[in-house]
C-alpha cells in the first residue's frame, strides 16, 4: 500500500514540477475531478495450461488530475475505491491508474496507461499477492465542459499467486484481474 501512494505522490510531484518550471502564461491550469460508476473484475487463474475465469460486479468511487503536457496530450492520475460482491462477499480494491489522455477533438479523448491494483480485504488475499500491475485503456467523451462518461479495460500483466503456495508446488499457476469500468466524471 505504502508503494502505491509513493509512487502516485511521486508521480504527481514530477508533473507538478514540470509544470511550475514552465511558466508559459498561455498553458492550462491543472483540472481536479471525482468520479463514480460501474466496474467489473475477472480473475483469470492458469493451471499448466488450462484456464479457469470468474467475474464480479460492482462500483467504484475515486478522485483524478488532470494536466496539461500539449495541445491533444495530458497526464490524468486517478485514485479509485472499487467494490465488488458475489453471495454476500465482498470485495475491496484500491485502483491507481495514471493515463495519458489523447484529445481526438474537443469533445472525445484517447485514454491509456499504466494501472497499478492494491487488495485491501486481507482475508480476500490469501495465497494472492495484494498489489497487481497492469496497463489500462479506454476512452472518454466530454458531454459538457465539466461532465465526462468514459469507459476503459486493463489487462493485468503481473501474477498473482504467491510463490511460496505448497498446494501449486510443482505446478505453473497464474492468476490475473482484469477490470472493466464505465462511468460519469466531473471536472472542476
Amino acid at each position: 500500500m505504502k508503494k502505491i501512494v509513493s509512487l502516485f505522490a511521486f508521480t504527481f510531484l514530477l508533473v507538478v514540477n514540470a509544470q511550475a518550471q514552465d511558466d508559459s502564461s498561455a498553458k492550462p491550469e491543472p483540472k481536479f475531478g471525482i468520479k463514480a460508476g460501474y466496474s467489473s473484475i475477472a480473475l483469470n487463474v492458469d493451471v499448466e495450461g488450462t484456464s479457469v475465469s470468474d467475474n464480479f460486479s460492482g462500483f467504484y468511487i475515486g478522485g483524478f488530475a488532470e494536466f496539461y503536457l500539449s495541445e491533444k496530450l495530458n497526464l490524468q492520475p486517478e485514485v479509485a475505491y472499487a467494490s465488488y460482491s458475489e453471495d454476500g462477499e465482498n470485495s475491496d480494491v484500491l485502483l491507481v491508474p495514471i493515463m495519458f489522455k489523447y484529445k481526438a477533438n474537443n469533445e472525445f479523448s484517447i485514454l491509456a496507461g499504466p494501472q497499478f491494483d492494491y487488495l485491501l480485504n486481507e482475508d480476500d488475499s490469501e495465497g494472492l499477492k495484494p498489489l497487481g500491475f497492469g496497463l489500462a485503456v479506454g476512452a472518454s467523451y466530454d458531454i459538457t465542459e465539466n461532465a465526462i462518461i468514459d469507459a476503459r479495460y486493463s489487462f493485468g500483466l503481473s501474477n498473482r499467486v504467491e510463490d511460496n503456495i505448497e498446494e501449486f508446488e510443482g505446478f505453473d499457476v497464474t492468476a490475473k484481474f482484469n477490470y472493466f469500468q464505465i462511468g460519469l466524471a466531473y471536472r472542476f
